[in-house]
């Protein structure tokens, strides 16, 4: 049986909107009014790391191009009864869904490898706020991939590879002003991509 780990890193950019009372994320030195629940959505540029897709082999990425990108929705939800210190609170991080893509694209050859992958994430947050309208947040989430497939396309062949719904992890930090928010996250997990035309033929490393 062959295993499909993957491993990328994600620099976004988010528009936020509140799920409560207008204004943002408030300083409780600075403001009377709780923190409050945040939805948003992110986009931005996601590049996978040399052990993606389970191939830990740098001279094997050395001749592929490998770029990508994400786009997420979530909620971040603030539990006021929870306060720990003014501007400190804990919260819960949903992605309600999470759309990725990655093209690998070898250039010794015509040959392609395509990743598309929907998946929902859930996890614990920190959210502090150190002076008015600005954030920090940090998370750690539980990664659920529902769907994934991965496309290789060359002269010659074609081939389709799905995989059931697996589990992983996120981790990262946003850094909020206003309506803006810049975010960095490292997304690893694990899931079997089967080969549509052979099954029981996996793409990846044995493990």
């Amino acid at each position: 049986m062959k295993k499909t780990s993957l491993t990328i890193l994600v620099l976004s950019i988010s528009i936020l909107t509140l799920a409560q009372s207008s204004g943002d994320v408030e300083n409780q030195s600075l403001n009377s009014g709780d923190l409050e629940n945040q939805f948003y959505f992110r986009f931005g540029y996601s590049q996978p790391t040399t052990s993606y897709l389970g191939v830990d082999d740098n001279d094997f990425w050395d001749s592929f191009s490998r770029v990508g990108g994400v786009f997420e929705l979530g909620h971040i939800f603030i539990i006021n009864k929870a306060a720990l210190s003014d501007g400190l609170r804990l919260g819960i991080n949903v992605d309600y869904a999470e759309f990725s893509y990655h093209q690998l694209s070898y250039s010794l050859e015509d040959f392609d490898i395509g990743l598309l992958k929907i998946s929902s994430k859930i996890g614990p947050s920190l959210s502090y706020s150190p002076a008015e309208h600005l954030v920090f947040d940090v998370f750690v989430k539980a990664k659920i991939p529902w769907v994934a497939g991965i496309a290789i396309i060359s002269e010659v062949d074609e081939e389709y590879y799905l995989a059931k719904p697996g589990i992983g992890v996120a981790t990262g930090i946003n850094v909020r002003y206003r309506f803006l928010m810049l975010g960095f996250e490292y997304n690893s997990d694990n899931m079997k991509f089967e080969n549509q035309d052979h099954p029981g033929q996996y793409f990846g490393n044995v493990g």
